[in-house]
C-alpha cells in the first residue's frame, strides 16, 4: 500500500513547493504556529477535570508521499528534514487509575490538541464540550496531539506535510504508546495495550491511513467524515484560504507559502454552516485562534479518498445531521446521505472490507465542528459507551 500513497506534485501544491524550494524554507520552531491573544487562547480551553495530565513531544520520522525526481533539489532538502522533528501530546489519566487503553485524538486542518477540549463560555469551569474528559471519566487515557506542521509541533517545509508523513507520524506515536515511550503525568511509563484512534476531518483520514497502511491499532472512531463531500463547501476551503504569512495572526513566523489559513472571517461559514445550534463565542474564539494546513494537504484529497483501505478493527462513524463539508443537504448536493445511521453505513461500508464491524452515530443538529455543538455530550457518551464494548479502558 506504501506505493499507492506516493503522489504526485500537482496544481497549487506544485507552484508552492517551488517557491518553497527557492526561498530555502526549514523547519520551524513551535512558535511557528498563530500570535493569538493569550487571553483568548486561555479562554477557549476547558480545564482538566477530573484527569491529570502532561504535555511532551515525540519525534516521529518524516516521510513525505511526494516523488522526487533523480537530481532534484528536494532531495537533499528532504534528507536534511529528517532528524528533528516531533508532534506535541497531551497524555491525560483518569484520576487514581493506570488505563491499559488510550484514545489518540487527531484534530482536523486550522485545528490543534485545544478541539478535543473546547471550553464552554457559558460555564468556564464545566467541561461540557470535552471529548477529553468524557473519555477519561470512561475510564480511558487520552493522547491529544498537535499533527506534524501544527501548534506547538515542528513545521517541516510544507512540501513535506501530507497525508504519508502525518499517517507516518502518527504511526510512530502509536509504537511509543504501546513500548511506553511518552512521559504519563507522574513521570512513569505506561505501555498501552490498546490504542484507539480518534480523528476529525483531515484527522480522521490520517487516522483512516494510518489504521490501513500500519495495521497497529484497534479500534478507529470516524468524526467529521465520509468519502463523499460537497464540491462546493471544498471548493469554498481553497477559495477563502491564503497563505498564513500574509495573514496578521500569523505575522512574523516565517511559514513558507504552502502553509495556508482561513481568511478572516470565514470559520463559521467553512467549518459551522448551515447548523446553528452553537453559542457564537465558541465560534468567535475558534476564529480568533485558527492555525494552518498545507497546499499538500488539501491536494491529497483526490488520493485520499481514492485509496483502497484494508483497516482490519471495528469502526465507527460520528458525524453530525448538518456537516455542511460532509453531509449532503439537499438533492443537489454531492455530499453524503446522512439521514439515517443505516443510510451512513450503507454508503461507507464498500471503503471497509476487512473492517469486522462499521457502525454509526449521526448527532441532530450538529455541523463539522461536531464537538463544539450543543448536542455533542451525547455523542461523547455514546462513542465512548461504543468503545467500551468494543475496546475496554482496563
Amino acid at each position: 500500500m506504501g506505493s499507492t500513497l506516493e503522489t504526485t506534485t500537482r496544481g497549487i501544491g506544485f507552484a508552492l513547493l517551488v517557491l518553497g524550494t527557492l526561498l530555502g524554507t526549514a523547519s520551524l520552531p513551535a512558535s511557528a504556529g498563530p500570535a493569538s491573544d493569550p487571553a483568548v487562547v486561555a479562554a477557549s480551553v476547558a480545564p482538566d477535570n477530573q484527569r491529570v495530565c502532561r504535555t511532551s513531544t515525540v519525534p516521529v520520522d518524516l516521510q513525505p508521499g511526494i516523488v522526487i525526481a533523480p537530481g532534484s533539489e528536494l532531495g537533499p532538502a528532504l534528507d536534511a528534514e529528517r532528524s528533528g522533528q516531533y508532534i506535541f501530546v497531551k497524555l491525560c489519566l483518569p484520576k487514581g487509575q493506570t488505563p491499559r487503553g488510550v484514545q489518540v485524538l487527531v484534530h482536523g486542518i486550522t485545528y490543534d490538541h485545544r478541539y478535543w477540549n473546547i471550553a464552554d463560555p457559558a460555564d468556564p469551569e464545566a467541561n461540557t464540550y470535552s471529548w477529553e474528559y468524557h473519555a477519561t471519566r470512561a475510564g480511558y487515557a487520552t493522547v491529544a496531539i498537535d499533527r506534524l506542521g501544527n501548534g506547538a509541533s515542528s513545521h517541516p517545509p510544507s512540501n513535506f506535510v501530507d497525508i504519508t508523513s502525518n499517517a507516518t507520524a502518527l504511526h510512530n506515536l502509536v509504537q511509543a504508546l504501546r513500548a511506553g515511550e511518552v512521559a504519563a503525568p507522574g513521570g512513569e511509563r505506561i505501555a498501552f495495550s490498546n490504542v484507539a484512534l480518534v480523528g476529525h476531518s483531515y484527522g480522521s483520514f490520517t487516522s483512516m491511513i494510518e489504521a490501513s497502511r500500519f495495521r497497529d491499532v484497534d479500534a478507529v472512531i470516524l468524526t467529521g467524515f465520509s468519502h463523499k463531500l460537497n464540491a462546493s463547501t471544498a471548493l469554498n476551503v481553497t477559495a477563502k484560504s491564503y497563505p498564513a504569512a500574509l495573514d496578521p495572526q500569523f505575522a512574523g513566523t516565517l511559514l513558507d507559502a504552502g502553509y495556508l489559513t482561513p481568511e478572516p472571517g470565514n470559520h463559521q461559514s467553512l467549518f459551522y454552516a448551515p447548523a446553528t445550534d452553537v453559542d457564537g463565542r465558541i465560534i468567535e474564539r475558534d476564529e480568533a485562534t485558527k492555525g494552518t494546513f498545507t497546499a499538500e494537504e488539501l491536494d491529497n484529497y483526490p488520493l485520499i479518498l481514492a485509496t483502497p483501505l484494508r483497516i482490519d478493527v471495528p469502526t465507527l462513524i460520528v458525524n453530525g445531521t448538518l456537516d455542511g463539508i460532509f453531509c449532503g443537504q439537499s438533492q443537489l448536493d454531492l455530499g453524503t446521505d446522512c439521514s439515517t445511521e443505516a443510510r451512513l453505513v450503507e454508503q461507507e461500508s464498500p471503503y471497509f472490507p476487512d473492517a469486522p464491524s462499521l457502525s454509526s452515530i449521526l448527532v441532530p443538529g450538529a455541523g463539522h465542528d461536531l464537538n463544539a455543538f450543543r448536542p455533542a455530550p451525547s455523542a461523547f457518551q455514546e462513542a465512548n459507551g461504543w468503545l467500551a464494548r468494543t475496546m475496554p479502558p482496563a
